[in-house]
């Protein structure tokens, strides 16, 4: 979303502290010193400071606070309670354990694992979300989610390895996937997304459109994408795809969530979706692309932060990818060309070749690898 520059109203041109108090000091008497150090400049000079300040600076504020383009923080989440929106917060990362050892072993709820600590990164915890028991074959598979929220908790196959406390009968500990999910409280500029999403489709009634399954999923912590398939299984049935905030699919908490948002099951009071709508929610399937090319960049920048704006171009492109069932070379080539921070670039290769890559009817573009040294290795 492109946020016009705020301009200050005309009536605040020319309203600098030296500005105003040269205006005061004009409107003396002619018969009244005012010399600098005089007894009229001392007494004016700190009025026309104050009110300096409270033009150029608060006015302004205040101004940018009342429409969401410009407003921030407290001041932002009151236009989204208006629009019935909330701010939404941090999500833990969530993922399957598979655990080694005696049968028979208990495995407490609450119980904690560990990813090993790396350099500075301090060891990653998580919890179980209920009482498991190792099973005859000596394994079982057991949930568990984060203990502190945020895009710490997503962690590669094979992080966790350890327990915070040992239990005798646990032989090893691994997770065979990657552990995803984990995302920060949704920012000013998704937030204000969202609001302005809510003034488009604020006319429309609210039976069920796919503009309606898309708001009631992004209301979810953890999703960034929503699409809809409708009656893809015949009248009457509804399709939600969803992936996390971080562009990849959703993970079996965050879809378990989107589900019980829209449809309610324990209580069809709090239910979105109309009566007699069959809703479905999945994650797409993974369509990883890996992106390599020899990369320039402007003086003042640095290289991890010029290639998380590419990243976040990628993901909001991979929403038009999706409906055109194809991700366009040229596209990428101009996101990376308007990408902040880039002078030039060049050898530009999608999953090896420069070539367009079409998509499924069930796959999503996912980001692989981005090599910014033209292939010889970061």
């Amino acid at each position: 979303m492109s946020i016009p520059e705020f301009k200050a109203p005309s009536f605040l041109e020319g309203q600098d502290a030296e500005t105003i108090h040269k205006r005061m000091m004009d409107m003396l008497p002619p018969d009244i010193d005012d010399t600098e150090g005089g007894f009229p400049w001392d007494f004016t000079k700190p009025t026309a400071l104050e009110k300096a300040e409270m033009l150029e600076f608060h006015l302004q504020e205040t101004l940018k606070i009342m429409f969401p383009m410009w407003a921030y923080n407290e001041w932002l989440d009151y236009h989204a309670k208006g629009k019935g929106l909330t701010r939404k917060p941090a999500n833990a990362a969530s993922g399957t354990l598979l655990i080694t050892g005696t049968p028979g072993t208990d495995i407490p709820s609450g119980f904690k694992f560990a990813a090993l600590a790396k350099d500075d990164t301090p060891a990653i915890e998580y919890q179980t979300t209920e009482r498991y028991t190792i099973g005859e074959t000596g394994t079982v598979e057991v949930q568990v989610t984060a203990v502190v929220p945020g895009t710490g908790g997503n962690v590669s196959a094979g992080a966790v390895k350890i327990m915070v406390k040992p239990i005798e009968g646990i032989t090893s500990i691994t997770n065979v996937e990657q552990i995803t999910g984990g995302t920060e409280i949704e920012s000013d500029d998704e937030l204000r997304i969202r609001i302005d999403e809510a003034d488009a489709d604020s006319e429309e009634s609210f039976v069920g459109n796919d503009a309606d399954y898309v708001r009631w999923a992004k209301e979810v912590p953890g999703v960034g994408t929503a699409l809809v398939v409708p009656e893809w299984n015949g009248p009457g049935t509804v399709k939600v795809i969803v992936l996390d905030a971080n562009g990849q699919p959703a993970n079996a908490a965050i879809i378990e969530a989107v589900y019980g948002n829209i449809v309610s099951p324990s209580d069809r009071q709090k239910r979105k979706a109309p009566i007699g709508a069959t809703v479905t929610v999945e994650a797409p399937t993974a369509k990883g692309i890996d992106y390599v090319f020899l990369l320039e960049i402007e003086t003042g920048e640095t290289q991890a932060t010029v290639l998380e704006r590419f990243k976040a171009g990628l993901q909001t492109y991979y929403i038009e990818a999706k409906k055109e069932k194809v991700v366009r070379y040229n596209k990428i080539a101009s996101i990376l060309t308007e990408t902040s921070g880039v002078k030039d670039f060049s050898g530009l290769t999608i999953n090896g070749a420069a070539v367009n890559i079409n998509l499924a009817e069930d796959e999503y573009p996912v980001t692989g690898i981005v090599d910014p040294t033209g292939g010889g290795g970061i």
